[in-house]
This record gives structure tokens, C-alpha cells and sequence, in this order.
């Protein structure tokens, strides 16, 4: 079997292209969430309820949401800082 050489370089840049301001704020849109679940007293309360759940439950599935959102946000920076459209 014959392994002919097409020139293609397969290697991973680590290097991010973009300003400093715009690697501070995806680290900023990535880590948000991340604290904000990782602090459960802060919402571990009974009150307010919410359409019969604690807050708690609506809480965490409110950050869900805003979760994603962030997550997609900080995609969307780190594409056209890479470049894409």
C-alpha cells in the first residue's frame, strides 16, 4: 500500500487569534456559569416558588438557558476571532 504525502498540514494551532479584550470575555462568558452553579448556597432556598417549584428547581433551569446562550456567545466570538464568517 502506497502512502503518497498530499502536503496537508494537520497540525493544532493552541494560538487564538483576537485581541486580549476578546480573550477576556469568552474566558468571562465561559466561566460565569460555571461559578454560578458551583456556588449552591446561593440558591439552595425553599422561596421565592415559582408555578409551584422552589427556587431551587427554577433557578438552576433558568441558568440552563442562560447557560447555553453564554456557551453560544462565546462560540460565536472565538469563530471571528478565528476568522470565520
Amino acid at each position: 500500500m502506497n502512502m503518497v504525502s498530499d502536503n496537508v498540514d494537520n497540525t493544532i494551532s493552541l494560538e487564538t487569534k483576537g485581541t486580549t479584550t476578546q480573550k477576556i470575555l469568552v474566558a468571562i462568558l465561559l466561566l460565569v456559569p460555571i461559578i454560578v452553579f458551583a456556588i449552591t448556597p446561593l440558591y439552595n432556598v425553599q422561596n421565592p416558588k415559582l408555578f409551584g417549584l422552589t427556587f431551587f428547581y427554577w433557578f438552576e433551569t433558568l441558568w440552563l438557558v442562560v447557560t447555553a446562550i453564554f456557551f453560544l456567545a462565546a462560540a460565536l466570538l472565538l469563530n471571528k476571532m478565528e476568522g470565520g464568517s
